[in-house]
């Protein structure tokens, strides 16, 4: 196990001041992203909701997954299970560049979302399928369904991200 897996593994999933903490600690590793999405499908969750985290703050302060690391993570999807995982996934689709050939297996990952319990996932699920449409034309149809249903859920913040992207759509 690397040093960065240890530092993971003392996540205790409720703050995230350890993992601003491990972001600093090894945030000039050329490696990071690399590491953590090799690290975002573990088999222990909180290491997985960690890594999942740490990249997702990565990718917001400007880094960028390369190629093969955008095709590692999203070759893995079905791999990434605790739910606060999958929500950062889905919160950082807007910084991927989805190859074409991943778009249609994400898009069924992140329409399983759609039905989840949890309110969040289901809107940044509906959201992260917006952010694919904007890539990939072919997928607008698919995706509008998503959103007219993200429209009528009974969880007024999905409702709420359904109507912020109608809104984008319209101001285009």
């Amino acid at each position: 196990m690397n040093r960065l897996e240890e530092a993971l593994r003392r996540y205790d999933g409720k703050t995230t001041d350890g993992l601003a903490e491990i972001s600093a600690a090894f945030g000039d590793r050329h490696s990071l992203l690399s590491e953590l999405v090799g690290l975002a499908t573990h088999e222990e969750a909180l290491v997985s909701e960690a890594a999942t985290w740490l990249i997702k703050a990565q990718l917001d302060n400007g880094a960028r997954l390369t190629g093969p690391e955008t095709e590692a993570l999203l070759g893995r999807l079905d791999r990434v299970t605790p739910w606060q995982a999958q929500l950062h996934i889905c919160q950082s689709v807007r910084h991927f560049d989805v190859p074409t050939q991943l778009a249609i297996d994400c898009v069924e990952w992140f329409e399983a979302l759609l039905t989840s319990d949890r309110p969040f996932l289901r809107a940044w699920s509906m959201d992260a399928l917006q952010e694919l449409a904007q890539q990939n034309a072919e997928l607008a149809q698919r995706t509008e369904m998503a959103l007219a249903a993200a429209e009528q859920d009974p969880a007024a913040s999905v409702r709420s991200r359904a109507r912020r992207w109608r809104k984008r759509a319209k101001s285009r």
